[in-house]
């Protein structure tokens, strides 16, 4: 995995998976499967979400952190191309409160092995946000590599 703080708003993560990009983006846009793989006991756990998978469509999702507090992530999907690249909004209810609005791309590009997978999310407005979600993205990445790649 390879993590790249680029410009002062943006992060870009990156990930190689071994399989084909049809199957990433599914994983992506169906609820069921992306409450599946998206969280763990130790650091959080989606428990709800709702994606009306359109451009311009609403998605929310909320979740419970391993100690139990509740949150809620949502947004609206900006970019559709299956099975290529996935675009939308990011807003979250934790942390620092009153945070503008970000936004996240996740770019699929296939490979001999499988699939690319470059996430950018930009408009942080402060480090520690920024920093905060660029080791959230990685983590992230790990549980759609484990969900596609079982051992």
């Amino acid at each position: 995995m390879n993590d790249t703080l680029s410009l002062n708003d943006t992060i870009v993560v990156e990930i190689d998976i071994a399989a084909p990009p049809e199957r990433v983006f599914q994983a992506w846009i169906d609820p069921q499967q992306r409450l599946a793989w998206w969280g763990d006991a130790a650091t959080y756990r989606g428990t709800k979400l709702e994606s009306d998978l359109r451009v311009g469509g609403k998605w929310r999702t909320e979740g419970k952190s391993a100690e139990g507090k509740e949150f809620s992530v949502s947004g609206q999907y900006t970019r559709l191309e299956p099975p290529r690249a996935l675009g939308f909004t990011w807003n979250h209810d934790w942390g620092d409160s009153g945070l503008p609005e970000t936004h996240v791309l996740v770019e699929l590009t296939p490979t001999s092995s499988g699939t690319h997978v470059t996430v950018t999310h930009s408009g942080f407005t402060t480090v520690p946000e920024r920093d905060s979600h660029n080791k959230g993205w990685q983590r992230v990445l790990a549980w759609l590599q484990s969900y596609l790649q079982p051992r």
